[in-house]
């Protein structure tokens, strides 16, 4: 990219570098099927069960939500990720909690000291220069090779750290605010609209960030939809 710089001073503008990148149609549609599979329908499950049939069978019911889905990501031959593994294991200790205290605060808040640890490592991790959104935003946007390469030039996954170690924090902060200050069905209302509407704002501040990023490398993004979506992993 230094080449394209001096260039740009000797011998004027140059025409931007395209590359070719898959259909955004996918990626929207996993972070969509990730929003709703991991916030919108547990919460939907965990109040409808708890305004029929109370805590302890909302927080059963929860558990068996998530186990199930693990067993049908089975049944389809994919294979199980360690981190949804965690996930059930982490879900069903709450569930532990909640059946034999019966209290709700207790069952929400539970989540929140994971949140403040994912925002620190996303944090301390840019800081160290090795962000570790580096290799988890290849799971959602199947960047080429050439242009990952420039974006780690750019600090791009620096600047992404800082947005979204802010939003993990707002999350947690937010939570503890709300079971504080509301009741628990205004606090399952209110947290399946909000931490979403969070997560929006990052992601569409991301993707600004992203489009500033790559048009100050001179570099031009085409969205090929016929080219297949394959996400790739960083080594």
């Amino acid at each position: 990219m230094k080449s394209l710089h001096s260039a740009t001073t000797l011998l004027g503008p140059v025409s931007p570098h395209v590359l070719k990148m898959p259909g955004w149609r996918p990626i929207v549609r996993r972070c969509v099927t990730t929003l709703v599979t991991a916030s919108l329908l547990p919460m939907t499950v965990f109040y409808t069960s708890m305004v029929l049939f109370g805590l302890r069978i909302s927080a059963l019911a929860t558990v068996g939500l998530c186990y199930t889905g693990l067993l049908l990501t089975r049944a389809r031959g994919r294979p199980v990720l360690a981190a949804a593994l965690v996930t059930a294991g982490l879900l069903s200790l709450r569930a532990v909690v909640m059946f034999f205290t019966g209290s709700a605060v207790l069952y929400f808040l539970q989540p929140v000291a994971g949140t403040l640890a994912v925002a620190t490592v996303i944090a301390l991790t840019g800081l160290a220069g090795r962000p570790v959104l580096d290799r988890l935003a290849h799971e959602f946007c199947p960047f080429p090779s050439e242009l990952s390469t420039w974006l780690r030039e750019a600090r791009f996954f620096t600047r992404l750290s800082v947005v979204w170690s802010v939003t993990y924090l707002i999350n947690a902060a937010g939570t503890v605010w709300l079971l504080t200050n509301a009741s628990i069905s205004n606090f399952i209302l209110l947290k399946s609209i909000l931490s979403p509407a969070v997560t929006c704002c990052a992601v569409l501040i991301s993707y600004a960030i992203f489009r500033l990023t790559v048009r100050h490398q001179n570099v031009r993004i085409s969205w090929a939809h016929d080219q297949p979506w394959v996400v790739r992993t960083t080594g």
